[in-house]
């Protein structure tokens, strides 16, 4: 056990519909190559809202996408990236307030590894 930080929007703050953001650079992938993007999530509460990941600038459909929880732990995400010649240089998570007035919506220890996503 360690201390350490993880990024949370919590549903008690701010009104519905409220988006927060989080952009990661992406520097030096290499074209034509697939990269896996793994990283936790929780999802806590009552109509807490929604978490997406898109890929690149473009603001198009998510690649991922959550809105509830099962229960209230953390799960694991895996995202394949697969770059062409042009290759993505930032992945955004982002989250979406819903009704609830509890709980929150929390992303950490987001990872990039080399090569296709591992199977569980």
């Amino acid at each position: 056990q360690g201390d350490g930080y993880y990024m949370a929007v919590p549903a008690f703050v701010g009104h519905k519909n409220d988006m927060g953001r989080l952009k990661l650079l992406l520097t030096d992938l290499k074209p034509k190559s697939s990269y896996c993007l793994i990283f936790s999530y929780r999802l806590a509460g009552e109509k807490v809202g929604k978490l997406r990941v898109f890929l690149a600038n473009k603001k198009t459909a998510p690649v991922w996408e959550e809105n509830k929880g099962k229960d209230e732990k953390w799960r694991t995400g895996k995202i394949e990236i697969f770059q062409g010649a042009e290759t993505t240089n930032t992945v955004t998570f982002e989250s979406e307030r819903g009704k609830g007035k509890t709980g929150e919506i929390g992303v950490d220890n987001v990872i990039l590894i080399s090569g296709l996503c591992p199977e569980d």
